[in-house]
Parts: C-alpha cells; structure tokens; sequence
C-alpha cells in the first residue's frame, strides 16, 4: 500500500514537469515575435527572425474569423515564417498567436490589433 502511494506521487510530478517544460507560455514582450499586418478589416499575422507559425494552435481573433493558417518553412529557416489570415470588419481588438522555434513553441501570445 505505501509502495503504491510512493509511486503514484512520483508518476504525478513526472507527468507535471513534462507538462511544464513541454509548453512555454507568452511572456510580456513575446508580442515582438510577430509582425501583424491589419487594413480594411484583413489581418495577417507572421512571425519574425527564427520563430514560425504554428499551424496547428488554435489561433484566434476576437474581431474576426479566421480564414487559414499556414506553417513556415521551420526546416531551412528561409524567409517563409509562414502567416494567419483573419478577416473582420474593423482593424481592432486582440489576436491570439501561436510561434515557435525549433522545438521551442509560445502561446498564446495576445496582441493587439491596429
């Protein structure tokens, strides 16, 4: 009996710090790791210097729905960061972003819209 509990406590703080290294949430300033593009009502959203879309994040546009979200070319480190294209009907509120680099994924990363 105590040899269980023993080992049931290790399992669950193995299981909190996978799930603690595996995620990194956004950080005051990690909004400088996108490049947010708002005219007419048509967002875009990339991300800037080594960082890629993460298209498999559940985006999001409070303002808007979104119309598609492509990953970048995280291989080669081209200039293809990859972008999420929103459409609303005003360039206001505040887009949920998801980035990463190399294995290394932020998010949400709120920023606001203009």
């Amino acid at each position: 009996m105590r040899v269980s509990k023993i080992l049931g406590s290790l399992i669950a703080v193995g299981i909190a710090v996978i799930a603690m290294t595996t995620t990194t949430d956004s950080r005051a300033g990690d909004e400088e790791l996108l490049d947010i593009k708002c005219a007419g009502g048509k967002l875009t959203v990339s991300a800037k210097g080594n960082w890629y879309v993460n298209p498999a994040a559940p985006w999001k546009w409070d303002k808007g729905e979104k119309k598609s979200v492509s990953g970048g070319d995280h291989e080669k480190r081209g200039p293809d960061h990859g972008k999420a294209v929103f459409e609303g009907a005003k360039c206001e509120g505040t887009v949920k972003a998801y980035v990463c680099n190399g294995d290394q994924c932020k998010g949400p990363i709120p920023a606001p819209v203009h």
